[in-house]
């Protein structure tokens, strides 16, 4: 998908995230530009699926957005995190939430001491 909305389904529901521009280049493209490309994904966060004789062989793309994937996997390899994340969107979704305020008198912290 380009630029849209990525729907991730798992067994334990469904997560949606947003994704960058992909740009598919051959190899001998990337190789012919390879300090542009560099600087595309460095400074402009685009990301290159660079191909070999039609069929993809590597993607380049900024190493934050790498980690944030990485995080995202890590975060649905997580049976009871993901469990507890889709528990607390529904609640959020059926108005099950507290205020800041109400959470701080319950827990008995006066705002003041926060800063």
């Amino acid at each position: 998908m380009i630029g849209g909305l990525l729907t991730i389904g798992t067994k334990f529901g469904t997560i949606n995230g947003s994704m960058n521009i992909s740009n598919t280049i051959s190899a001998s493209k990337a190789r012919n530009n390879f300090y542009t490309l560099i600087e595309e994904v460095a400074n402009k966060l685009k990301r290159f699926t660079i191909t070999r004789r039609g069929q993809a062989q590597v993607v380049m793309m900024h190493p934050d957005e790498v980690a944030s994937w990485e995080e995202t996997m890590d975060i649905l390899s997580d049976k009871k995190l993901v469990t507890d994340i889709l528990k607390s969107e529904a609640e959020r979704k059926s108005g099950k939430i507290v205020s800041e305020a109400k959470l701080l008198k319950e827990l008995g912290i006066a705002p003041k001491d926060l800063k």
